[in-house]
Parts: C-alpha cells; structure tokens; sequence
C-alpha cells in the first residue's frame, strides 16, 4: 500500500459498494478482518477509510456492532437540491394524503434509483439521536415523550430496512 494507505483501502471498498458486492443493510467485515485483508498494521488506517465512506453517505458505524452501508452511492454525486426538492416532495404528498383521508399510513417508493431512502433514514437517525439526547437532559415529562419518538425513529428505520430486505430477497428470486 502507498504512504496514504487508507484513501487506497477507501478507493477499494467505495469500488467494492458501488459494484453490488455489498448492499444496502449489509455489514462490512470487522476491521480487524479489513486489517488482513488489506494488510495494514494500524485500526486507525481502516477507521479513516470508514470515516471517508461515512463522510460520503454510503456507510453508517455503529460502536460495537460495526459499519453498515446505507446508499451505494456517494453522496458526492448526488445533486443535494434535487434531492431535497424529492423529498419534500414525497413529504408534501403524504402529508396532503394524511390531511385529505385522515389516514395514519404512508408509503414512500425508495426504490434503487431514487436518493429517498438516504435522504429519510438520515433525517430519522439524525431526529431518534437528537431525541436520545435531548431525553437524557430532560428532567420532566417531556423526556418520557422524547424517549418514545426516539422509540418510534428507530421503528420507522427497522420497518424501512425490513421493507429493503423483503424486496431485495425478491428480486433474487
């Protein structure tokens, strides 16, 4: 490996996402594993790969359970207004179909080729850690409240994933 191991073990493993070699939900191998593979001494090399993966939004790291591809595709390439604009657009149609029918389900199509799936699941880890948090500073009834929504986000992530999974066994089919 070069004086700057961990952009090569970066270029690898964005190359080895992006060409189906793992999907979204999959778990990367253990960075001890990733350390022989790619033999490199040094945890902190494989990290500041992880690190480069996670600034692209193609990877999530969990302390404990490992690192978890969430698009594979870099968010680098993805038009960050467009995208929004999407977004908000799905939102503004369910939120329109909640008002009209006084329904309390709502699908989102996040299929393969569509950035809703990066753009949600974001919004909801971003929203169940903020309420996590806020909990754990609440000294009053509302940190039974954020506690629950927290509850309800990682909910909502699982249900997403599950979802993810059952179409993807499908199509394998």
């Amino acid at each position: 490996m070069t004086a700057y191991q961990y952009a090569a073990i970066y270029d690898a493993l964005r190359n080895r996402i992006e060409a189906g070699e793992f999907g979204v939900g999959d778990r990367l191998p253990s960075i001890s594993a990733l350390q022989e593979e790619y033999d490199v001494p040094s945890l902190g090399t494989i990290r500041a790969a992880q690190q480069m993966l996670v600034e692209d939004g193609m990877i999530r790291t969990e302390q404990g359970r490992g690192a978890f591809v969430v698009s594979v595709e870099s968010a680098r390439s993805i038009d960050p207004d467009d995208a929004l604009s999407k977004a908000v657009s799905h939102i503004s149609r369910a939120r329109a179909a909640l008002t009209a029918q006084a329904i309390r389900r709502v699908a989102f199509d996040l299929d393969a080729t569509d950035d809703t799936y990066y753009v949600l699941t974001s919004a909801l880890e971003e929203w169940q850690s903020r309420c996590d948090f806020q909990a754990e500073e609440e000294e009053s009834p509302l940190a039974d409240d954020l506690r629950r929504w927290a509850a309800h986000a990682r909910n909502l992530l699982d249900t997403i994933e599950a979802a993810l999974n059952r179409e993807a066994q499908e199509e394998g089919r």
